[in-house]
């Protein structure tokens, strides 16, 4: 029963600075992005991209964050070829602190969803990857950017996976 109680009190003296720092989190990124797909075609050109993520950092190394995902309709396309890029997802987040700037990594899943007018709409899970360097611009407020990768794939007649990738400037409050 000793050791027990011994190994609670070690156990929660060790818990309470990961617990005393933990915090919430949310934050923006927009930028641009893309989809890899052939010249001319359908879902080429650059888009517009915005990411609204909120989570919860356990340490100050390791949180849990959940994001929506949006790519815009590509500029210059005739009518009847527009699509977009959407998604919800969750990553695990690995952050390196150094000093005022802070380096991160985000390895999670997106529920992609492909929209293209001349095809039916297709919801995939996918992986996502992503890294970020970032400024405390002061305590509380981090901005940087950021650069992220995940697939999409597009539903019949098309049937196509296309590789996206985006870059944006990010805004990350902490409560």
């Amino acid at each position: 029963m000793r050791k027990l109680v011994f190994t609670s009190i070690l156990a929660a003296c060790l818990a309470l600075p990961g617990i005393a720092c933990a915090q919430w989190y949310a934050g923006l990124a927009v930028g641009a992005g893309g989809a890899d797909v052939p010249a001319g075609s359908y879902a080429a050109g650059v888009r517009g991209m915005l990411r609204l993520y909120a989570g919860y950092e356990f340490t100050p190394h390791v949180a849990a964050e959940a994001m929506s995902f949006d790519l815009g309709v590509p500029k210059d396309k005739a009518a009847g070829s527009k699509s977009t890029i959407g998604a919800f997802g969750v990553a695990a987040v690995g952050t390196l602190p150094v000093e005022r700037w802070r380096f991160t990594g985000r390895v999670g899943v997106m529920f992609m969803e492909g929209r293209a007018d001349i095809a039916d709409t297709k919801k995939t899970t996918q992986q996502m990857l992503a890294l970020g360097a970032g400024y405390d611009v002061i305590p509380k407020l981090t901005l940087g950017v950021e650069v992220g990768f995940s697939r999409v794939e597009f539903g019949p007649p098309l049937n196509e996976k296309a590789n996206v990738n985006w870059t944006g400037l990010a805004a990350t409050y902490r409560f």
